[in-house]
């Protein structure tokens, strides 16, 4: 199978130390290498405001994690994020690179433009 990036963010109960947080990290990471995949980066955000309250709840710890892995490992480990009661949120999406996601500067998007008229 080929191996495709994914970021994955899970947001944890405002409960949670750092150290309590960082153990998640590490059980998360465990699960991810036993699986056949590989851990590229890890992102602890902290405590953070929801923008939205979650079961009464108006803040939560943030984790990131970048990883290598097959496709159906995403649904594994979705599932095991969610059987975890202090988990209160997980996605999971394709990794795109910062650059690839930053808009072009409006100079060049013009010039752009004006090339394509002059095609017509």
């Amino acid at each position: 199978m080929t191996k495709t990036k994914y970021e994955t963010v899970y947001i944890l109960e405002p409960g949670f130390d750092e150290a309590k947080a960082a153990e998640e990290a590490t059980k998360v990471s465990g699960w991810i290498t036993d699986l056949g995949g590989e851990v590229v980066e890890v992102q602890k955000w902290g405590k953070r405001r929801l923008a939205y309250e979650i079961d009464r709840k108006r803040d939560g710890v943030y984790t990131m994690f970048v990883w290598n892995g097959a496709g159906p490992m995403v649904k594994e480990v979705e599932r095991r994020l969610r059987l975890n009661e202090s988990v209160m949120r997980v996605l999971t999406t394709v990794y795109v690179p910062p650059e690839l996601t930053q808009g072009v500067p409006e100079g060049e998007a013009v010039a752009a433009g004006a090339d394509a008229d002059d095609r017509e």
